[in-house]
């Protein structure tokens, strides 16, 4: 039963429990809270400086990405000119060896035109004498 006036031992419980009370705050809930607070300081710290390299290494992403684009159409464009330079001397080496075949086959023809004149000219002469011949034995007389 509880006396209305409590009795001394209540107070003695009650001094034990506030004196204990202070004594396991000074030693175990103060250096207690002091290490989780640490804890929580450092994984907060870390977790932003996690999200920090996270930005960045997005970032860098980002900008290694730009540059490999830029080096790919600047390659193409590289490449592209190379095509039209070699394109350009193909012309070149085409046209002027076109030209020389063209001057070798006029030459050749020239040359073929003068051949089959001179062979042709003893062959004309050999015709005329060959028509006076048959000519002459069908009329039995030259013709004149």
């Amino acid at each position: 039963m509880i006396k209305l006036p409590p009795d001394i031992t209540f107070l003695i419980q009650l001094v034990t429990f506030v004196v204990f009370w202070q004594v396991m705050r000074v030693l175990l809930f103060q250096p207690v809270q002091r290490a989780l607070e640490a804890r929580k300081l450092q994984t907060t710290g870390a977790r932003r400086e996690a999200e920090g390299l996270e930005a960045e290494a997005t970032s860098i992403r980002s900008q290694i990405a730009s540059r490999l684009e830029e080096a790919r159409l600047r390659g193409a464009a590289e490449a592209e000119e190379i095509r039209r330079r070699g394109e350009s001397r193909e012309r070149e080496i085409l046209g002027r060896y076109h030209d020389q075949a063209a001057a070798l086959l006029e030459n050749e023809r020239s040359i073929t035109a003068n051949q089959v004149h001179t062979v042709r000219a003893p062959l004309h002469a050999e015709a005329e004498r060959i028509a006076e011949t048959v000519v002459a034995k069908i009329l039995g007389r030259t013709a004149a």
